[in-house]
């Protein structure tokens, strides 16, 4: 990472200078000033992003420094280029690999790489520079952002500028300029000069608007060609061009550069006719006679006078004592930036290689910091990572490609890419490097920074370090068939007590029950421990997902749900109850624990979502009631509004404890439109008795909305309607019902009755 780091430093370093430097030398020498403004621009900018682009070109997997995890080249000191070889002194040699007589891995060869020397000066210099590069940019981007968000929420708090006159001009040169009308407001004293912000936000201080309309409009017709142009945004790049790449000096030179040639180009436009040159003229010298212009305007602001000479340039070219600039040709514009296109691809690129980050962490005693070096977002994304630390014991191994073991697993058998192990125990530092090179591992071994033999205690302890990481890093579904084929299915439950992570835990799990073999309820019980110890929600929720396949009987499925109940996301553990759902034990004790784990679900949708999958899955009374009892724990009325119509949907309507329960539930909705679909839902069920009707008309009754308290008693009359004989007292209990509705209501309950006879 480190080295790739560097080299992209050390080749944008060169760029860059080359460029920039190569483009003011033509341009003092007056090469520039037959070039359109244009054309003046667009060489500009090329030369402050033509460094970032080919520099970046080094690091493709195809260029000269692959990241880290990529099949590289011998790395070699020098700067290269076509038929070029220049050494520099931060690069470190790479010596041949001279074979060491080893054990010899099963399939590929194992070669001990000699240790290439470079001063530690050199070394911890290039280290340090960088460190330097990245805490400026750091500080570059947290000052850039305070100054966006400053600028930002000061036009946000500025006083909209309402003056009729300066609205009907400002839209006349947007109509004109083909943009979006900006919005106006009134800038605050300190800001001398009209200016364009991000957001298009036009601000303009208080003596300009006093300006007479020709000049009102010039200065108009300036701010928004910068609008047309886009300028706001690539001031902001080049911004954070400057704030990253900070040690370039040069980089300030093409952005004053830059600003110049942008206010010129704005300055040609508002002033196309000869009064508008005179007009936009008069503006810029009243702010330079009141002395407008003395304090810095926003750096992320397009400003129409910023003094200096900038500011007597651009009036010396409105008042034609310079020359005017030479006519736009778009074929030479381009013919000029293929051409430096084709001479910055020529470049050399600065390779540096075989830098240790890590080395120098332990020589300025952090050893801690060295452990986790480098971070684990940084690199290949085909890499694998492991660390452990327990105090001063630290352990990290970081896998970029791939890598098999032995069936012993106390070596590798095949890699491609690069296996780093570093071991901190008792104050010494174990380092071994394995990297791929012509169908060779090459094996690098160090004790606290400096090569060592590849003696027996070197043996012994990469032998102990390679079962480990063969545990951990081998497909877990190979590696459980493995141990099935060595010692049967009780080596494969063996292998679950061993210390993994959360992921690797689960993923054995899994794999175990891949193996397709038949499971006794000792295994079984095994397994849901295991799964029991994950932490994580996600983790848990695949292995208990995948156990909930297995024929658990009720002992199993008691453990099982006290391990669901303890997942911590309510999503997951929803989502691990679904699994079992279909396969659910009704018995006494597993539905107090399917119970007990719904309970825990915290969120209204999940633990509604939790109840629907069960019932649905298995139609059962006893089911359906724990659904009405769990349905005042929804706090959402539309939550139970819709728990309580999937149990409607699985009532006859004869059910009479159930009848009972579903009324209370749905009276404790407190909503008048949700009580109501729910008592609808109900009356609904075909069976449904004299008895379930009275107990509705009881939970209407306290409903306070007319309408919706109506809609019921309608829907209970319809339904006596299809009784014969219709109950004499269950009518009285109807009309009672409707006692306190507004006399429309009662008419209409009134004509419903009438028709009951």
């Amino acid at each position: 990472m480190t080295d790739a780091l560097l080299t992209w430093l050390g080749s944008y370093a060169l760029h860059s200078t080359l460029l920039l430097a190569g483009l003011w030398a033509v341009e003092r020498a007056g090469g520039l000033r037959r070039l359109g403004l244009r054309t003046q621009e667009a060489l500009w900018r090329f030369a402050l992003l033509g460094g970032v682009l080919s520099a970046s070109l080094a690091l493709l997997p195809a260029g000269l420094l692959p990241w880290p995890g990529t099949p590289r080249p011998a790395p070699q000191p020098m700067l290269t280029a076509p038929g070029a070889a220049i050494a520099v002194p931060a690069v470190i040699p790479a010596l041949p690999a001279a074979p060491l007589s080893v054990s010899p891995a099963p399939v590929a060869e194992v070669a001990e790489a000699v240790d290439p020397s470079l001063p530690e000066l050199a070394h911890d210099l290039a280290l340090m520079l960088a460190g330097l590069w990245a805490v400026g940019a750091l500080w570059g981007l947290v000052e850039l952002g305070l100054q966006a968000w400053w600028l930002r929420r000061t036009v946000r708090r500025l006083a909209p500028l309402d003056d009729e006159r300066w609205q009907r001009l400002c839209e006349a040169q947007a109509r004109r300029q083909r943009v979006a009308l900006p919005r106006l407001r009134r800038s605050p004293p300190e800001w001398s000069s009209p200016l364009l912000a991000p957001g298009r936000v036009l601000c303009l201080p208080a003596w300009a608007l006093d300006l007479p309309d020709d000049e009102a409009e010039a200065v108009l017709g300036h701010e928004l060609a910068h609008l047309r142009r886009r300028d706001p945004a690539w001031r902001l790049l080049a911004a954070l061009v400057n704030a990253l790449l900070w040690p370039q000096p040069l980089n300030r030179l093409a952005l004053t550069r830059l600003e110049l040639l942008a206010e010129l180009a704005c300055d040609a436009r508002a002033a196309a006719r000869e009064p508008g040159r005179l007009a936009l003229a008069q503006a810029l010298l009243r702010c330079a006679e009141l002395k407008l212009g003395g304090r810095a305007l926003p750096a992320l602001a397009c400003g129409a006078a910023t003094g200096g000479p900038s500011l007597q340039a651009r009036v010396r070219q409105l008042l034609g004592r310079d020359a005017a600039p030479a006519r736009e040709r778009p074929a030479l514009r381009l013919g000029l930036l293929a051409a430096l296109a084709a001479a910055l691809l020529a470049l050399p690129a600065v390779v540096v290689s075989h830098t240790d980050a890590r080395a120098l962490l332990d020589r300025l005693h952090l050893g801690a910091l060295a452990d986790v070096w480098p971070p684990s977002w940084v690199g290949s994304v085909n890499r694998t990572q492991i660390r452990s630390q327990d105090g001063e014991t630290s352990f990290s191994a970081r896998l970029e490609g791939q890598a098999s073991f032995n069936d012993a697993e106390d070596d590798l058998q095949s890699l491609d890419g690069r296996l780093n192990v570093r071991e901190r125990q008792g104050g010494q530092v174990r380092e071994l490097t394995f990297s791929s090179q012509a169908g060779r591992i090459v094996r690098d071994y160090r004790v606290d920074g400096s090569p060592a033999a590849w003696d027996e205690g070197a043996r012994q302890w990469w032998a102990q370090t390679a079962h480990r990481l063969s545990a951990q890093l081998t497909d877990p579904l190979v590696r459980a068939r493995r141990l099935l084929a060595r010692g049967g299915l009780e080596a494969v439950l063996a292998d679950l007590a061993q210390p993994a992570d959360d992921h690797l835990l689960s993923r054995r799990i899994v794999a175990t029950l891949g193996l397709g073999q038949v499971l006794p309820a000792a295994a079984q019980d095994r397994l849901i421990v295991a799964a029991a110890q994950l932490q994580g929600s996600f983790e848990r929720r695949e292995a208990l997902v995948a156990l909930a396949a297995l024929p658990l009987a009720e002992a199993q499925q008691l453990a099982w749900l006290q391990a669901a109940a303890d997942v911590e996301g309510d999503f997951d553990r929803r989502e691990a109850l679904a699994a079992l759902a279909p396969r659910l034990v009704l018995q006494p004790a597993v539905l107090a624990a399917w119970q007990q784990a719904v309970t825990r679900i915290e969120g209204d949708f999940d633990k509604r979502i939790a109840l629907d999958q069960q019932l649905r899955a298995i139609r059962s009374p006893a089911l359906q009631a724990i659904a009405l009892q769990l349905n005042p724990q929804l706090q959402g009325d539309f939550e139970k509004r819709e728990a309580l119509a999937t149990v409607a949907g699985q009532l006859s309507g004869q059910e009479t404890a159930l009848v009972q329960a579903y009324v209370e539930a749905a009276t404790q909705i407190q909503g008048d439109f949700e009580r109501r679909e729910a008592l609808n839902r109900l009356l609904d069920r075909p069976q449904l008795g004299a008895a379930g009707m009275e107990q509705v008309l009881g939970a209407a009754e306290s409903m306070t909305g007319d309408f919706e308290r109506l809609q019921v008693l309608l829907h209970v009359a319809d339904r006596l309607a299809g009784t014969k004989p219709v109950p004499p007292a269950l009518v009285e209990r109807l009309r009672r019902a409707g006692r306190g509705l507004g006399e429309q209501q009662r008419g209409q309950l009134e004509n419903a009755l009438d028709r009951l006879g």
